[in-house]
């Protein structure tokens, strides 16, 4: 391909993009739609007033969260740390081994709405490795930012705010898996 075949298929393919009708020029695509995928966990903390940071699931968390178009997502975090059971059976965990698996994983999965506006999520849990949970709607405030540095370098905040009676906020960051 000859140098002006290539200017002009590329400007033409920028014209295209640029009229796409979800993708307007100038236009950010909804939350929702940059929310859509899987994503890696980086950090979940509990964030107190005072703005002191702490590790809920240790130092180096591992977990994944998928949100599909259809409205239905997954979220699934534990404890890099976890100690392994003495018997290679999950059935025959002793109380200590179940004790820490526990405590050191959280699974949910149902559906989810974005409030554009507002920047929120409700997530409708159907069920969850915290049966207290099941049936339980939650919020959160949703943050999505790039990283032009590095291209493709996307993150999601998902924070759950602390409760009117005070505590902790939840912060999980996450980043667009590749």
């Amino acid at each position: 391909m000859n140098r002006r075949s290539l200017l002009g298929a590329t400007a033409m393919t920028a014209v295209g993009l640029a009229m796409s009708p979800s993708h307007t020029l100038g236009q950010q695509p909804s939350i929702k739609e940059r929310l859509l995928g899987t994503w890696m966990l980086v950090s979940i903390e509990a964030v107190r007033q005072d703005r002191g940071r702490s590790p809920l699931f240790g130092a180096d968390p591992k977990g994944i969260a998928v949100f599909d178009r259809n409205g239905h997502y997954i979220i699934s975090v534990m404890r890099s740390d976890r100690p392994a059971f003495a018997a290679n059976d999950r059935m025959q965990g002793t109380a200590e081994e179940n004790k820490a698996t526990s405590q050191g994983t959280i699974t949910y999965f149902g559906t989810y709405s974005v409030n554009e506006t507002d920047r929120t999520m409700v997530i409708d849990i159907d069920a969850s490795s915290f049966p207290n949970w099941n049936g339980t709607a939650q919020e959160r405030l949703v943050t999505i930012t790039e990283d032009v540095a590095a291209i493709g370098d996307r993150r999601l905040k998902l924070t759950v705010p602390p409760a009117s009676t005070g505590g902790a906020a939840i912060e999980a960051l996450w980043r667009r898996a590749k």
